[in-house]
């Protein structure tokens, strides 16, 4: 695919509504002329994430994260530009018209076709084996045995990988795909990793195969399990890090359950996707499943999205030691972006399915229901195996207890818990918040600690790497370059003068002043001004203030750090009027560069060794630049 017409991008972005499509990822809440929510793109306890209805666009205060709906997409799902595009098309069904060719970005965009084609056609054979194949049988049987139909097969779409990889191999080959395919959708694996030559091995063998989806029901990765007692690997075996999957921010079951959970402000998590598919037969929806891997920070974020600022996570993990150590890790992680955690306690010996097999669903549902907060699940819990009647005894679990209250940011909620646990342990309140002081002390020198090393490493790789670069801002869309040194400003770009923020400001929201100011050039004097060169490429842009899809498709030709500064400058209310400011500003610019052209004059005066005649030339500027910004009225500028 090629680059995107300017007119179909207009389109695009015109016929969707960004709040709509970002509504359609997180809940938004309504702000004033706005809506909020807490940034998807870095970690935050309070939202600082906004959308713009008016002029169509986010921006988060927090990260700088900005830009238009398409920007939003790639950023979210991690598309290239054209793929976010064609997406957006397709909502609103928009014929996409394309234009030049990128052969890099036509490479990108093919792989992740492909392997998008090559999971989905997988899950399908898969699928097929285990209702057809006569080497599915164990299969079959296993899933009699946990209650499973084939009507539940089917909903859920679950499949075998057969034994022998020389299936999946021939199967592959078959619907026009490679062992490279294969190997990096991660349904394979080279048996040397710098030696493809050596031939790849199927990283699913024997076992009972659940399909991983995103957020919109797209298979992305699998996860399978293990047929046989003696079986090597472990119980569960997930499909490693691809261009499509993220393990750490990736839940199963969130593409079926997501509508749930934002109806009713509150998440189940249990620990396997055979919990997980018990429990939502049995009508419990709003639940989700890790993939084999701790429970993390990104997690947290995309459950808070969910469920909102007074949303609420139910822990249903297995009664055991581990399932126990996994609940503290995952609150750790919850707590700290502002979710109330509640901890269903099971049965010693059950997990959610078993629990639903014996005592039917209302039995889970009934501790799902009652499940009690976290501090009061882990008072009882150590009530019931430690000796606490020593006040030494039961100051050891006090601190343990601060460890984790420390981590609640909510100042009532914090205070709340702290008198919880002072009356439950019987310990003195000062007791308990000096523990919690000394404990959030303690983590906050962690965290610096942590944040110097990352900024330590972040420039060590800066200066491996060479000179810093950008990503593009919308890879293929019209005007974009590959080289980003093309593209305008690399690395950060701040515009602290007024002067310069106000009028590029106008240039991108007022027709009226753009019209009056791009009527002539920009002025030379700006060539003498730092941060001039953004309002100089706004200056010379072709594009309708009136529209915004206009001024979106504009943008998309943009660095990604320019993106982020219009967004940020769009995000920025102009004051009444503000076109009457445009002369004061430029005069303002004006006299900034002469002022700075006399500075560097008088400087080169002092040079000994300048020649009589360039001392007589360089006497007679400044003279002249003097007695003309004296002379000329604060707001009117000299021509040029």
């Amino acid at each position: 695919m090629g680059q995107i017409s300017r007119e179909t991008v207009e389109r695009i972005i015109d016929e969707n509504d960004i709040v709509e499509v970002i509504g359609s990822y997180f809940p938004l809440k309504r702000a004033g002329s706005r809506y909020v929510a807490l940034c998807p793109f870095h970690s935050e306890r309070t939202p600082s994430f906004g959308v713009n209805p008016q002029r169509q666009i986010f921006h988060c205060f927090g990260c700088g994260a900005g830009g238009d709906v398409i920007r939003f997409v790639m950023q979210y799902e991690n598309l290239l530009f054209p793929d976010a595009a064609k997406k957006l098309a397709e909502r609103v069904g928009i014929h996409l018209i394309e234009e030049a060719f990128d052969p890099k970005e036509e490479a990108s965009r093919k792989l992740r076709r492909d392997l998008q084609s090559l999971n989905r056609k997988a899950a399908e054979w898969f699928h097929h084996l285990l209702m057809r194949a006569h080497e599915a049988q164990a299969a079959r049987e296993y899933l009699k045995s946990r209650g499973f139909d084939s009507d539940l097969a089917k909903r859920w779409q679950l499949g075998y990988a057969p034994e022998s990889g020389g299936m999946l191999v021939d199967w592959a080959k078959r619907e026009g795909f490679t062992v490279r395919h294969l190997v990096d959708s991660g349904l394979a694996q080279w048996r040397e990793e710098h030696q493809p030559n050596r031939g790849a091995y199927a990283r699913f063998r024997h076992r009972l195969m659940f399909p991983v989806a995103n957020d919109f029901g797209e298979v992305i990765a699998f996860s399978g399990r293990v047929l046989a007692k003696d079986q090597p690997g472990g119980k569960y075996v997930n499909s490693p890090e691809t261009v499509l999957f993220n393990k750490s921010k990736t839940f199963f079951g969130l593409d079926r359950s997501k509508r749930a959970i934002i109806r009713d402000n509150r998440a189940v998590v249990v620990e396997g996707q055979i919990d997980l598919i018990s429990a939502s037969e049995a009508g419990i929806d709003n639940i989700v499943a890790p993939l084999g891997t701790a429970f993390t920070d990104q997690h947290a974020r995309i459950l808070k999205r969910h469920t909102g600022d007074s949303g609420e996570v139910v822990l249903c993990y297995d009664s055991d030691t581990a399932g126990y150590n996994a609940v503290v890790k995952a609150f750790r992680q919850l707590a700290a972006v502002g979710l109330l955690v509640r901890v269903a306690a099971l049965p010693p010996g059950e997990d959610p399915d078993s629990l639903i097999r014996k005592q039917g669903a209302d039995a889970l549902k009934a501790i799902l229901a009652n499940a009690p907060e976290f501090f009061d699940f882990q008072i009882d819990r150590h009530g019931g195996t430690r000796n606490l009647d020593g006040l030494r005894e039961r100051l050891a679990f006090a601190r343990e207890l601060a460890e984790n209250i420390a981590l609640v940011d909510d100042k009532m909620l914090q205070d709340s818990l702290i008198h919880r646990v002072t009356a439950r342990l019987g310990v003195g309140e000062a007791d308990i918040r000096r523990l919690v002081a000394e404990a959030k002390r303690a983590a906050d020198r962690v965290a610096r600690t942590v944040s110097k090393r990352e900024a330590a490493e972040i420039r060590r790789a800066e200066q491996s790497a060479g000179p810093p670069g950008a990503p593009s801002g919308h890879p293929g869309a019209p005007g974009a370059s590959a080289d980003p040194m093309q593209q305008g400003m690399i690395g950060d770009l701040t515009l602290s003068n007024r002067s310069v923020r106000m009028l590029c400001q106008l240039l991108l929201g007022d027709a009226s002043a753009r019209r009056t100011l791009t009527a002539q050039p920009p002025p030379d004097y700006l060539r003498d001004l730092p941060e001039t060169e953004f309002l100089t490429r706004l200056w010379l842009a072709d594009f309708d203030p009136g529209s915004t899809a206009s001024v979106a498709a504009f943008t998309g030709s943009l660095s990604r750090p320019e993106q982020d500064a219009v967004a940020r400058l769009m995000d920025q209310p102009l004051p009444p009027d503000a076109g009457n400011y445009a002369p004061e500003c430029l005069a303002s610019l004006w006299r900034q560069a002469t002022q700075n052209r006399i500075r560097g004059l008088k400087a080169q005066l002092n040079d000994p060794r300048l020649e009589p005649a360039r001392l007589e030339a360089l006497t007679k500027e400044l003279l002249d630049l003097t007695n003309r910004l004296n002379d000329t009225p604060p707001l009117a500028p000299p021509g040029g």
